[in-house]
């Protein structure tokens, strides 16, 4: 018997409710979570979605604690960038592995480049690093300046974000930026810098 997605995401719900947390018995169970979003996604396209399809969608990318689910969505760029911009409608649910995922949309490139724009805008950092990284990733000229305005926040993580952006695009800027990754002396971006300068 085929597991219904929207019955199995339910009893994820109320776990979660009753534990604040799930464990992998939830997500890999034969007939769980996972089995049941595969045979979802492989039913249903992203046209065909209703308001608690996306809803559920985003409940699990967001609750899963593994990049297999990130990855499944992945596999389809449509379905992906359909997720995305659900995402972005919803103030941002599960952005980070979304803006991650993004770089991968090489024949839907000029959407996933308009998408990860809007996920800079993100409140969460880790959100804004993975779409810059992701922009990078997918060559985009807006690399620079917005590794630029990165680097500026003063956060750690975002010049961490910064410098990988340079190196992958191999940006000018790249050798500068090293060198005021070893200024900043933080022990994780110190870290990367000496990794890249290897």
């Amino acid at each position: 018997m085929t597991p219904d997605f929207h019955t199995e995401v339910q009893k994820l719900r109320q776990r979660v409710g009753s534990h604040g947390r799930t464990d992998d018995e939830d997500w890999w169970r034969v007939g769980g979570v996972v089995t049941a979003l595969e045979q979802f996604l492989i039913k249903l396209g992203p046209q065909d979605w209703s308001d608690d399809d996306v809803t559920d969608l985003l409940f699990v990318l967001e609750q899963s604690s593994t990049s297999y689910i990130a990855e499944l969505f992945g596999q389809d760029e449509e379905t992906l960038l359909a997720l995305a911009r659900h995402s972005l409608a919803r103030g941002g649910v599960a952005s980070d592995d979304l803006a991650e995922q993004l770089q991968y949309c090489v024949g839907h490139r000029d959407e996933a480049e308009s998408l990860l724009l809007a996920f800079l805008g993100d409140s969460h950092e880790r959100t804004r690093r993975m779409a810059l990284l992701s922009l990078a990733a997918l060559q985009s000229s807006s690399v620079p300046a917005l590794a630029e305005a990165a680097w500026n926040t003063g956060d750690e993580y975002q010049r961490m974000g910064a410098l990988s952006a340079l190196k992958t695009v191999g940006s000018d800027l790249f050798p500068i930026y090293l060198a005021k990754a070893f200024e900043d002396g933080r022990q994780n971006l110190l870290a990367l810098a000496r990794r890249y300068q290897d």
